[in-house]
């Protein structure tokens, strides 16, 4: 659920981690922390209260559902730079995870802000993610349109043979 003063869903671009503390005092209570991708200096670690959970909701149910292990929603960097190792390289993979950005998702929508601390190249760098995402959606779209176009094409088919048989059954009731 967002908060009413998300208004520009500012939440979606958020790094956000559950996870179980090690220290000696809070040893297995759950945490979160809150990164600004692009940001190493703004990181927010504190104990789990209800407001993150309605705040985070699918990274909370991750988190209950995986333990502490986590799940990266969208499209991982590593596969960006297996598709597309000439725009995306392995060493920018590399940097972008450091900042942890974790998804091509995450670099498409990331604001100008964001993008200054990555430094030189980072806005062309948004901009080839989005090119990748629109390539990747409208691939996926593709392969799903032909695929249903066969399955119509093959229900067609099983319809004209259908309609070619002569109907069984009683005959028609002739009236008197």
């Amino acid at each position: 659920m967002a908060l009413d003063s998300d208004v520009h869903n500012s939440d979606s671009h958020l790094h956000v981690e559950f996870y179980l503390s090690d220290a000696k005092d809070y040893k297995g209570k759950p945490f979160v922390r809150i990164i600004i991708p692009g940001d190493k200096t703004n990181i927010i670690e504190q104990e789990v209260r209800e407001d993150h959970k309605e705040r985070f909701p699918r990274q909370w149910l991750y988190f209950q559902m995986q333990g502490q292990e986590l799940t990266v929603i969208g499209t991982p960097l590593s596969q960006w730079h297996k598709d597309d190792p000439e725009n995306f390289t392995r060493s920018q993979a590399e940097e972008m995870q450091t900042l942890k950005f974790q998804t091509v998702e995450q670099i498409a929508l990331a604001s100008d802000a964001q993008l200054q601390r990555v430094g030189m190249g980072a806005l062309g760098l948004r901009e080839r993610a989005r090119a990748y995402i629109t390539g990747k959606n409208k691939t996926e779209s593709a392969t799903e349109l032909d695929k249903t176009r066969g399955e119509l094409n093959e229900l067609k088919e099983q319809m004209a043979i259908l309609m070619a048989k002569k109907p069984s059954g009683r005959p028609k009731k002739l009236e008197a």
